[in-house]
């Protein structure tokens, strides 16, 4: 049997895990994988519960402790609050002497720059941008430089949810998305641009363009952003200053995936069908 190389420090439920990792089923990886990086909380647990993280059966849970050695939730539960498992380096222990580290103070702001985005959300702007990006009947996303993957990747999950979202770069294609098709004459059109420090020198001209151009807009960035609010009401910002060499853009990550999801709450059974249709489109081209 192919074994992987237990950690020293490494808990009983660890090693064991990790004893059998190369030979498990997909399924079984993502609760081995799971249980690796949540020991700390798995008596909180319950079969139920790390299936529905996982995304797989209940069963396939019970069967896979039943392979690790154990003969359900309850011995499990045991043996991480065994004397035993205390004399390892607990996760909730590796997790304290981290948060005392500076890696642990650059988490600690992360954490906190992401929870003050309930300032930002709980604004009344926010449910009028949310419904400009919903009721728009074409939706374009660009950014710029460093930021630009982090858009680009916001432009493909949002257009799971919804329909007519297309990514745009003024250096790529001059904005040739934006002539209008006498096809859709007179449709409803949005930009959302993310940005932050050093700000591109594009952003506001082409901020400036889409407006003129009549489409709703909203932009998200970092704290420091002071241009953006002369073009559109709809500015959210994320802080950025974590004190790490390069800026985080963790929180400005969390404020794109807020806005997704409450885009897709606005018509859930439209975004499920669409999730649902997706496999079946995806099929031929084997990706998966």
């Amino acid at each position: 049997m192919n074994q992987t190389t237990a950690d020293p420090q490494d808990s009983a439920l660890a090693a064991r895990l990790r004893s059998v990792q190369a030979d498990l089923t997909r399924s079984e990886a993502k609760i081995a994988q799971w249980l690796l990086l949540n020991e700390a909380s798995v008596p909180m647990e319950t079969g139920a519960s790390i299936a529905a993280k996982t995304g797989v059966s209940e069963i396939t849970v019970s069967r896979f402790l039943r392979r690790i050695g154990f003969r359900g939730m309850a011995e499990l539960k045991a043996e991480i609050g065994s004397a035993t498992a205390k004399l390892q380096i607990h996760a909730a222990d590796r997790y304290m002497r981290l948060l005392d580290g500076e890696l642990g103070t650059l988490l600690k702001r992360d954490a906190d720059a992401i929870l003050s985005l309930g300032a930002q959300i709980s604004r009344p702007e926010w449910e009028s941008a949310i419904t400009a990006l919903d009721a728009a009947d074409e939706v374009f996303v660009t950014g710029f430089q460093t930021v630009r993957g982090l858009a680009e990747d916001f432009a493909r999950r949002l257009g799971i949810v919804r329909g007519s979202v297309r990514f745009v770069s003024a250096h790529d294609g001059g904005l040739v998305e934006w002539v209008e098709s006498r096809r859709r004459s007179g449709e409803a059109r949005a930009l959302l641009l993310v940005d932050m420090v050093p700000y591109a020198r594009e952003a506001e001209i082409v901020v400036r363009t889409a407006r003129r151009l009549g489409m709703e807009v909203v932009v998200i960035t970092d704290e420091l952003n002071t241009w953006a609010q002369a073009h559109t009401p709809f500015v959210f910002h994320a802080s950025t200053k974590a004190g790490a060499f390069l800026e985080s853009t963790g929180p400005l990550a969390t404020l794109l995936n807020l806005v997704t999801h409450a885009v897709a709450g606005r018509d859930p059974d439209k975004a499920r069908q669409r999730i649902s249709s997706w496999p079946s489109i995806l099929r031929d081209l084997g990706l998966y």
